[in-house]
Parts: structure tokens; sequence; C-alpha cells
């Protein structure tokens, strides 16, 4: 990537703070569910409370990438990575608050400002990446969102071995304090990072104004367009399921694995069982999809792969397996594996449909397609962080942990069957391959006859 020096500390700063932000989002997974019983709290109550800042994330971006030019990007940025920082500062307090309903009021209400401020920093953030990183887009916004994935999946065994040696406070107060320090780092380096032109569009209201006018039917008409095609709908839905299962694993694992007797720690250490393989398979299955294989054909595997998972995670009541810690750490590498495969083609697939869409002689707005899916995918990926802990709350408390899992598997299955019906009913001679438009930089597909 031709990049300037300051374009790369840029980089490294945002990858930075996407850290933080996942680290105060995740740290919480292992051990909330033991103070929260402590409270009084059962599953059911406290569930949500996983799930809520990524509501909170999925309605307040909009709103924020609406009002952005009149309240400024550099001002959003400074309430969202600040916000997020004393949000997560303030949770660990609630060590202090004993009363069922006040703890768990206060838990929901931290989480809600903690998505709004998460939902305002992440909307800046894209800002400016679109509006600094012009023709690489794409690729710095994957570098952005793959920090925060492996701040969540590494946040919960951070969280048990601090809450380990620290109590409850310990690992808000090391997240919070995290996202405060780096947060203020890159409020101070910003305006010497930014290009002057770009920096003038970013703090100059109208003149975002009228840009955004120029662009507003446009914006409205590939709204349309994406959200119509049968194939960006079923790649949207796919990363709402594998989140819904990520969300679900992080929030119960925990519950489910009392009972093998394991301290806070080898708890924490345990869901490494998922995110270990999570981490190693993603660029794994990136390379296949950008090398070999069409992100149809990979997507169905991802699936199969979720669905063999959850016969080994809980296990499965019908099969009349008992639980066993070691068949639970494959089933978790499994699922980890899966979800990989399945995220990874999902947004593939959604950025492939969206450009085919781009009509001929048109492809100098293909950034901004892009950047439009990339949106959609992330909002429908939040969605996903909300239904798993939420209605997994209510389904763990009814049916159990072992009584929930078949669920997702017969959802996997019929992601899988929607797959298939895909490959089924695809012309075999419109096969698409990568290549680079002499329009635009990023990567677009041609039809191969």
């Amino acid at each position: 990537m031709e990049f300037s020096r300051a374009q790369w500390e840029l980089v490294i700063w945002f990858c930075l703070v996407y850290i933080t932000w996942g680290l105060t989002d995740s740290i919480q997974a292992p051990f909330f569910p033991i103070e929260a019983e402590i409270k009084g709290a059962s599953p059911s109550e406290y569930g949500a409370v996983f799930g809520i800042i990524h509501l909170a994330m999925f309605f307040a971006g909009p709103l924020f990438g609406k009002f952005m030019p009149y309240l400024g990007v550099r001002r959003v940025f400074m309430f969202g990575v600040l916000g997020t920082a004393v949000c997560g500062c303030v949770f660990g307090l609630l060590q202090y608050v004993e009363h069922t309903w006040a703890f768990l009021g206060c838990s929901y209400g931290l989480r809600l400002l903690e998505g709004v401020a998460e939902a305002g920093a992440w909307s800046s953030v894209l800002t400016i990446i679109t509006n600094e990183y012009k023709g690489h887009v794409t690729y710095v916004y994957s570098l952005t969102q793959a920090s925060f994935g492996f701040a969540e999946i590494l946040g919960p065994s951070i969280g048990g071995i601090l809450f380990e040696y620290g109590d409850f406070i310990l690992p808000f107060e090391f997240s919070g304090v995290l996202c405060l320090v780096v947060g203020l780092a890159i409020i101070f380096r910003m305006p010497y990072l930014l290009s002057a032109p770009e920096s003038a569009t970013l703090e100059n209201p109208q003149l975002k104004q009228k840009q955004l006018d120029q662009s507003k039917d446009s914006d409205k008409s590939d709204y349309r367009r994406l959200l119509s095609s049968p194939v960006v709908q079923l790649a949207l839905l796919g990363t709402m399921f594998c989140a819904t299962c990520q969300g679900f694993i992080e929030s119960f694992l925990e519950e489910y694995l009392k009972i093998f007797n394991l301290s806070v720690t080898e708890i924490g250490i345990s869901f490494l069982g998922m995110s270990v393989p999570y981490m190693i398979a993603t660029p794994i299955w990136g390379l296949l999809v950008d090398k070999w294989f069409q992100p149809e054909v990979v997507n169905p595997v991802g699936h199969l792969i979720i669905a063999a998972s959850f016969i080994l995670v809980g296990p499965v009541d019908y099969i009349g397996l008992e639980p066993d810690y070691l068949l639970t750490l494959i089933g978790l590498g499994l699922v980890g594996v899966g979800t990989a495969a399945t995220i990874t083609s999902t947004f593939a697939l959604a950025q492939k449909h969206a450009l085919i869409l781009i009509e001929e002689g048109d492809m100098s707005r293909s950034q901004d397609l892009s950047s439009m899916i990339s949106g959609l995918w992330t909002a429908a990926f939040a969605l996903g962080n909300f239904i798993g802990p939420t209605a997994g709350g209510l389904l763990v408390s009814w049916l159990g942990f072992t009584g929930t899992t078949p669920i997702l598997q017969i959802w996997a299955l019929v992601m899988l069957s929607f797959d298939c019906l895909v490959l089924c009913l695809t012309d075999s001679t419109k096969i698409f391959m990568r290549k680079k438009h002499k329009l635009a930089k990023p990567e677009l597909y041609e039809e191969i006859k």
C-alpha cells in the first residue's frame, strides 16, 4: 500500500483504539454472570446486558451518520472515545451496588450509553477513513474490524485472569483506563496526521453537508438496490447468524462450564478454544476466497462446520452423549473455524454482488457502494451480537444450555439449505473473478464467459 508515514501512523492508532473498544465490549464475559447471580439476577435478567450495547450501536450509528455534518467529525470522535472509556471505568464500580434491580438497571444503562458512544466513534472513524484513504477505504476498514474482532475474542480470557486477581472492578478499570490513554493520544495526534484538505472538509460542516446533499438521491437508490438483492440479503442474514452464535457462546459458555468444576481463570482460558482457531482460520479463509474459491462455495462449508460443532458443544440432548470438557473444546474450535469461514465469505459475497449491481460505465462510484455495503454488514453483525445474548438468555432459562444449542444447529442447517439453493439456481456461466478496474482501485469482479 502506498501510504505516507502519517497515514500509516493513523492506521496504527485506529487499530489500537479499536482493540481497546473490543476489550471494553467483551472483557466481562467469563465473570459478569458470576457477579450478577451473586446479586440475585437470573440468566434471563442479565443476559441482555451483553448484547444491549450492539442494539444501541445498531440504532445510533445511522443517526450519527445523518447529523455528523452538524456535529463535526472530530467532536463526535472525542465524545465516542471518551464516553466509552468513562463507561468502562464506571461499570467496575457496580461491584458496590448490592440491590439486584439497581445493579441490573445501572448495567443496562451504562451499556446503552457505551453503545451510543461507540456508535459515534465508529461512525467518525469511518468518515475519516473515507476522506483520508481514498481508493483504500475497504482495506483500512478491514484492518480496524480485524483489530476489534481480535480484542473481542481475547477479552474474555484477559477478563477471567484479571477477575481472579482483582475481583469485579479490576478488568473494567484496566480496559477503561487503556481506552482513555489510547483515546487521548489519538485525539492529540489526529490534527497532525490528517492531510490539510481532508481536515478542512472534516471540520467544515457546511462543506460536508454540501457534499452529502449532492449524493443523497443516489445513496437512497443504492440502498434500495442493495437491500432488494436476494444474495446480499442472504449474506447479511449469514453475518447476523454467525454473530448470534458468537454472542451466545461468549455470554453463556461460562454457565455451562461450571459442570466441570473449573476456576475462573480456567473458564477464561477455555474461551480461547473458540478464539484462537477463529484468529488462525480467518486469514486462511480470506486467502482461499481471494485466490481460489468463490464465497458462494465457502459460505455453505462454514454453515456445515457450525452445524457439526454444536453436536459437541453442549452436547445436544438428542444424541445421548455425556458432557466432556475435551469434546467441548473441540466443538468450540469448530465454532471458531466455521464462523471464520462464514463471516469472511458473507462479507466477500455482499461486496461482490454489490459491485455486480453497478451499471456498466458507472464504476467510478464503486468506492461509495463498497463503503455502503460495509456499513450494512457491520449493522448486521451488531444486530446478531444483540440477538445472541438476549434471546439466548430466555432460551437458556427455559431449555438450558444443551437445549438451546440444537436451535442454533437447526438455524445453521436452514442457512446451509439457502446457500445450496443459491448455488443450484446460479447460472454456471456467470462466474465472477476478481480484477482491478481502471477507474476504481477496490477489487471488482468481471464475468468469465
